[in-house]
This record gives structure tokens, C-alpha cells and sequence, in this order.
């Protein structure tokens, strides 16, 4: 009998410890959620900046600078991805130039006719009595979510009217959700580059009107009631986004208010979409099953979920001078010789032939020099492992009496969005350069600009040949007047490739290529099974009489 009264009594002793132990692991719902996002905003923004209102909040709450946008790093596919915790694979906006009347890739599931469902849906549903609002910046953000489903819709003119227009908004009407879209950021990352300081003041402007909308909060009835969750769509590169380095795909991700723990930094990855998810794990209710979004929930206290995948340590890598700028690649263009240079601290190893440094690899001492066309490649070394992203830097050597062999035709249009029809067109100016490249004729591109690129390409050895254009905005590249790659379209720097087989002789080569807006950028590219990827070398081109 005092056995089983044992058995009894240590039974319902581990049932109490089970059942709180997954009370603590429940979140009580808050009353009230605000999502702020700041278009454009960087990490390397709030690092350099003086941003003391953001630093306050990091402090007193979670964060990362190490989130991660959706590809392509554009506007309306991560505000997308945001508000309805998938990716462009499942929502299907893909581009800027994303319209319901104007789309690719559908939906894979709706709430509205060719929309995907948002947060903005969900809480409507599920909630009952909630109040939303939006306000945003941006008027493009208003065609990614559902019009019925909110309450307060407002567009104002500019970032001081929409700090004010939500302010107002948060102390009248203490509303369920509200998200807040701020634009100013991109604006000056656009106009001026990433990593200007008109970009680092525009991002101090940033932290004064964040303060704003915190000062509402804070001195509402809501103000114990709330969590708070910033972060951004895309960061820069330049004067534009698109791409997939780091600088344009890393944003920040705070999340402060009630149950948030304090000064700590989120060591596993948070994406995009984890946004909505957050959202939805905060205010109690449940995302439709097509959503791939997962709450962060080491942001608040009682949950510190691990394995054995933390966010990977970068070490900083090492810079082959000339460095990179904009979008434009390490190293350059030289006459007979180009010396290289490695910034960096620590085992330094680089290889000549495009191949990945590793322990076995030459390790950087002092400067050298290159006589021919070389892609540079280093990487920083621990224990023989690389522990950095590898830096990569392409040189182009040419002897001092070559004569630039490539012609271009530089046409001023409007509104274009795709590459135009140039054949009737007369050009506003011509001339000749030595690649094919926008970085030679840089001075000359403005909005809706159309370049045409002419010239001969002469083929030694039979071989496929694999071509690849980098840009921003569309490009086609065509050989012997048949396409070999199009990469057309409104988008920001993105890369496509195609092949031919070419036996030896001379082909006549040409790319169009045109920037409608925002920073512009193009690279040509080549690759065969001998010849490691690299820039479409001068020494390809023969002249001919245009």
C-alpha cells in the first residue's frame, strides 16, 4: 500500500513539474503589437550613425544585425515576405515590378484575388474587435496587403508626417496592430550611396523619429501592453539593392516591450518572413499552414531553444586593393602591370587562378605584381580553415598602345522598364571604350538610359563559352545576333548566364543594357571548363569599323 502511495504521489509530483514546465514555455498574448520598419536601413547604418534612441531600445531589449532578407533584396518582395511570413516562392512577388495585373509566379494560396494572406488578415479574423492600422511612406506597400482587412489605411507625404500621423493614431486608438513604414533611408541610399553621410544623416533622422513613435507608445495606456518589433527590408550597396551580398541582404531585427528580454543579442538565424510569425506567437493567434515563418522566440523570457547551428562567427576578411566600390568589382583595369595589395590582419592566404585559398595556398607577405589577366582570390586562415567570405578581385592588364575596341550608343528615353527597342532610335552619344561594363561610361548614365555595346570577340580555342550579365537594371547579351543571356527586366544587380559552342573565328558581340532608375551597374562575364569565371577581358575584342 505505501508503495503505491509512493508510485501515487510521484506520479502527480512530476505531472505538476510537466505542467508547469510547459507553462513557462507559453507565452501570455500581449495586447498590442507595433511593427516598424525603415526601408533601407542597414546594419552598417545603426553602426555608424549616431542613433541613440536605438541604442536604447537594443539595450533594453533582443536584437540582431545579422537577419536576412529574401532574394531578390528588393522592396516589395521583403515587405511581402514581412507582413506574410513566406517567401517569394510562396507569395510570388518577386520584383518591384509585382502588380496584381503584372505577376509571374502565383500565389501559392489567397485571400484576395492573387494575394497571398497577411498578418493584416489573420488578426481580423482571429481577433476579435482589433483594431489595425497602416501607415506607410511608401505607397507601394498599400498593394501588398488586404484593404478590407484594416481599419486606419493612410499614406502620408513624407517620414515627418508619418511619425506624426502614427503617433496620433497610437494615443487615440491604442489599436491591436499597427505597422509603420518609414522611406527616407532608401531615399538617401539611392541619391547619395550606402555609406555616405548623407545616408548616416538620413538614418540619425531615422532615430529621432523612432523616438517619436516610442514617446507615443510610452505614454499611452497601452505602454505595459505592447511589444515592439524594428527591422528593415533590405540594406545597399552603392546606390542601389537587389543583389545578394551581405551589405544589401543583412538587416537589423529589435524586438522590445513586455515579456522581451533585456540586452540580448539573438544568436540563431532570423529571417525575413520571421516577422509575421513573431507577430502572430506574440498577439495568440495562428498563421495559415502555407506560411514558413517561426516565431523568435529566444526574444522573450523563458524560452532559450538551441542547437548546434548558432549563427556562424564571421571574421573580417581581408580587402585585395584597389578595393571594391559600389558594385564594382576589386581590382580594375592596368596598363602593362597592376601591383596587388591585401589589407588584413592574420594568416592571409590568396591563390592567381580563381581557385579557394586554403592552408596549402600562398600566404600574403607584401605587395606583388601581375602582368596578365588574373582573378585574385584570399581569405583569412585559423587552425587551416578559412574562417572568412572569401575576397575576390579581378585584373585586367593591357599594353600601353592599345586602342579601346568596344563602341557604345548612349540613348536618354522615358519610363522604361524593360530593355528597349533601339534600332530605329538615334543616340545622344557614342564613343568607344575598352570593356563592357557601366563603370567607363558611368558619368553618362542618368534615369532611363539605354546602352548599346558593340564589338567582335575573337575565339582561339573551340570551346562552350559561358556568358553572364550582372546588372541593374535588364541586359541581353547576343552572339552572331543569336541570345545567349537575358537578364531583362526592372530589377535591382542580379546575374544570369547562358552558353554557346564556338569554334575559332571572330563573332560580332553586343549587349544592351539600360538603367530606369536608382543606381545602375553592369559586368560582363565569361567561363569555360579551362578558364576560371571572370570579367570579359579586352583581349577578347577585335575593332571594327561601325
Amino acid at each position: 500500500m505505501k508503495i503505491n502511495n509512493i508510485i501515487k504521489t510521484t506520479i502527480g509530483i512530476c505531472s505538476l513539474w510537466f505542467c508547469l514546465s510547459i507553462k513557462a514555455q507559453e507565452l501570455q498574448p500581449v495586447k498590442h503589437v507595433v511593427v516598424i520598419g525603415f526601408d533601407g536601413l542597414s546594419p552598417n547604418g545603426l553602426k555608424h550613425a549616431n542613433t541613440p534612441n536605438f541604442d536604447k531600445i537594443i539595450s533594453e531589449g533582443a536584437s540582431t544585425m545579422h537577419a536576412r532578407s529574401v532574394l531578390p533584396s528588393s522592396s516589395s518582395t521583403n515587405w511581402a515576405s514581412m507582413i506574410m511570413g513566406a517567401g517569394p516562392e510562396q507569395h510570388g512577388i518577386t520584383s518591384n515590378a509585382w502588380e496584381k495585373n503584372n505577376f509571374v509566379l502565383p500565389t501559392i494560396v489567397k485571400s484576395e484575388d492573387f494575394l497571398f494572406p497577411t498578418i493584416f488578415n489573420d488578426i481580423n479574423k482571429q481577433i476579435a474587435n482589433a483594431e489595425i492600422g497602416a501607415i506607410y511612406h511608401w505607397d507601394g506597400f498599400g498593394r501588398l496587403f488586404e484593404k478590407s482587412a484594416v481599419d486606419y489605411d493612410v499614406n502620408p507625404k513624407n517620414e515627418n508626417e508619418t511619425a506624426k500621423v502614427a503617433s496620433n493614431y497610437i494615443k487615440s486608438k491604442q489599436p491591436t496592430f499597427t505597422f509603420i513604414h518609414f522611406d527616407h533611408v532608401d531615399h538617401a541610399g539611392h541619391e547619395f550611396g550606402h555609406g555616405t553621410p548623407e545616408y548616416y544623416k538620413s538614418v540619425e533622422k531615422a532615430d529621432t523619429l523612432l523616438a517619436e513613435v516610442m514617446k507615443a507608445i510610452t505614454s499611452s495606456p497601452m505602454a505595459n501592453e505592447t511589444v515592439v518589433i524594428i527591422s528593415a527590408d533590405h540594406g545597399g550597396l552603392g546606390n542601389g539593392h537587389g543583389g545578394e551580398t551581405l551589405q544589401e541582404m543583412e538587416i537589423p531585427f529589435i524586438v522590445w516591450g513586455k515579456g522581451v528580454k533585456e540586452n540580448y543579442s539573438l544568436n540563431y538565424p532570423v529571417y525575413q518572413y520571421d516577422n509575421a510569425a513573431t507577430v502572430a506567437f506574440v498577439l495568440g493567434f495562428k498563421l495559415p499552414m502555407a506560411c514558413i515563418g517561426r516565431p523568435v522566440k529566444n526574444a522573450f523570457v523563458s524560452f532559450n531553444e538551441t542547437d548546434d547551428y548558432p549563427i556562424t562567427k564571421r571574421f573580417t576578411a581581408p580587402i585585395i586593393l584597389p578595393k571594391t566600390g559600389s558594385y564594382k568589382q576589386a581590382g580594375g583595369l592596368f596598363v602593362d602591370d597592376a601591383e596587388v595589395r591585401i589589407s588584413g590582419s592574420g594568416d592571409i592566404r590568396y591563390t592567381l587562378d580563381g581557385t579557394m585559398p586554403s592552408e596549402v595556398s600562398k600566404k600574403y607577405t607584401t605587395p606583388f605584381k601581375v602582368s596578365k589577366n588574373t582573378v585574385v582570390k584570399s581569405a583569412l586562415l585559423k587552425d587551416g580553415h578559412v574562417v572568412s567570405t572569401v575576397s575576390e578581385a579581378f585584373f585586367r592588364v593591357i599594353p600601353s598602345n592599345a586602342k579601346p575596341s568596344v563602341s557604345y550608343e548612349i540613348f536618354y528615353l522615358s519610363n522604361l522598364s524593360s530593355v528597349p527597342f533601339l534600332e530605329k532610335k538615334t543616340p545622344n552619344e557614342k564613343g568607344y571604350c575598352f570593356e563592357i561594363t557601366s563603370d567607363e561610361i558611368r558619368d553618362k548614365i542618368k534615369e532611363n538610359t539605354a546602352v548599346l555595346f558593340k564589338t567582335n570577340i575573337t575565339i582561339e580555342k573551340e570551346d562552350t563559352y559561358g556568358f553572364f550579365l550582372r546588372s541593374d537594371d535588364g541586359s541581353i547579351l547576343k552572339i552572331n545576333n543569336e541570345e545567349i543571356v537575358n537578364n531583362d527586366g526592372d530589377h535591382g544587380v542580379k546575374e544570369k548566364g547562358g552558353s554557346i559552342h564556338l569554334k575559332p573565328g571572330t563573332y560580332p558581340l553586343e549587349v544592351v543594357w539600360f538603367n530606369g532608375g536608382g543606381g545602375g551597374w553592369l559586368d560582363v562575364y565569361y567561363q569555360t571548363a579551362s578558364q576560371t569565371k571572370q570579367i570579359l577581358q579586352s583581349t577578347f575584342f577585335k575593332k571594327k569599323d561601325y
